[in-house]
């Protein structure tokens, strides 16, 4: 066998406003004064690697500076973004209920694509290109990559080859790692720990 990728997928820390779809709209991380604790279960010299939103990079820059034998710089991804919400930015769930189009099939919600936004299943199409072309670009290495809890769950649906439903069900916490390592000969994958 040849050897792992392992992804150490981990969640932004928390932001102003939960319980609206903040997707793409741009606001920093809270972040705390104390170092992370959840560095000492990172891996050390990994590869970083960060969605270009701030909130994002707001966590990646406070666990680099936490994982003191971190000297690899942060490389961002735009195909790391959280999905974009078009109309729904901003917007509690209850208000985007009432206002939604009734006629969409919300029985499939990762086949809504909301006015001037994109679907859970377009977001999938990103992270999964991503992942492909990580996979054949860095071979066997330990990656840390800082995103978001949509972004986590595609990379979850591409892992375990679920339909994209199913992957909405994870919970992500803010803060939470998920481990998931990708044999390089293309024998398997595996979800080492989830929201951990």
């Amino acid at each position: 066998m040849m050897g792992k990728l392992q992804i150490n997928w981990i969640r932004h820390l928390p932001v102003w406003g939960s319980g609206r779809y903040i997707g793409q709209t741009d606001i920093h991380a809270i972040i705390p004064e104390e170092p992370a604790n959840l560095a000492v279960d990172l891996p050390k010299n990994a590869m970083w690697f960060s969605s270009p939103l701030l909130r994002a990079v707001d966590s990646a820059h406070w666990l680099m500076e936490s994982v003191k034998e971190n000297t690899a710089p942060l490389q961002i991804v735009p195909e790391l973004m959280e999905q974009n919400f078009g109309v729904w930015e901003n917007k509690t769930y209850e208000e985007v209920w009432n206002l939604a189009d009734k006629s969409q099939n919300w029985q499939s919600p990762a086949m809504i694509e909301p006015e001037g936004g994109e679907s859970f299943i377009g977001l999938c199409a990103r992270v999964d290109h991503w992942i492909e072309k990580i996979m054949k670009e860095v071979g066997e290495e330990k990656l840390i990559v800082v995103a978001h809890a949509g972004v986590v769950r595609a990379a979850l649906r591409h892992a375990l080859n679920l339909i994209p439903e199913q992957a909405l069900n994870f919970a992500i916490d803010y803060g939470s790692i998920t481990q998931v390592e990708y044999f390089l000969d293309e024998s398997g994958v595996l979800v080492s720990y989830v929201n951990r």
